[in-house]
């Protein structure tokens, strides 16, 4: 369930349009063309955005010169970057636990398989029981894995689509 949910708040996030808003980005070119970074920085406070935050920190610093403006802007999408990376990290955490708790299952299972083979002995009776018990262990591997491959390959999906998004917001 934490897989799911981390995906869907991933696939919400990560998205072109949440992240530099059209609107945001052509009121704020219309403002410049007519050299208005007043009317821009106030297009980027009414609507807040991570493009938004990039184009203030620029904004901000706009009569200290070019280069006080790309390293404002630069650590504003360092920031925004982050915050991003941060929320489908968990997936990673996600993909990492789910083979452990099938692990853990795993080692369960043999240990009820050899106490079991311990109790009863050996016998056509006992075959079954050890045989459930080494089903059971070989289902929460499965389980796990079953978890962690398409956490895993989502998390990639979205990682690469945050880069391309960030790339063109420094952009």
């Amino acid at each position: 369930f934490a897989g799911i949910y981390f995906i869907v708040d991933g696939i919400i996030l990560i998205r072109s349009t949440r992240v530099m808003p059209a609107s945001l980005l052509s009121r704020v070119r219309e403002a410049m063309s007519q050299g208005d970074v007043a009317a821009a920085l106030e297009v980027c406070k009414n609507e807040p955005c991570p493009m938004a935050n990039i184009l203030t920190a620029g904004f901000t610093h706009v009569e200290e010169g070019f280069d006080v403006i790309q390293e404002a802007i630069g650590i504003a999408a360092d920031f925004e970057s982050e915050q991003m990376m941060q929320r489908i990290q968990y997936l990673t955490l996600v993909a990492a636990l789910s083979p452990m708790l099938g692990l853990l299952g795993t080692v369960q299972g043999m240990i009820y398989a050899f106490f079991n083979l311990a109790i009863m002995g050996s016998g056509a009776a006992q075959t079954g029981t050890l045989a459930l018990n080494i089903g059971q262990a070989l289902y929460t591997t499965a389980g796990g894995l079953t978890i962690t491959i398409p956490v895993m390959s989502v998390y990639h999906i979205l990682r690469n689509k945050a880069n391309k998004i960030i790339l063109r917001m420094q952009a």
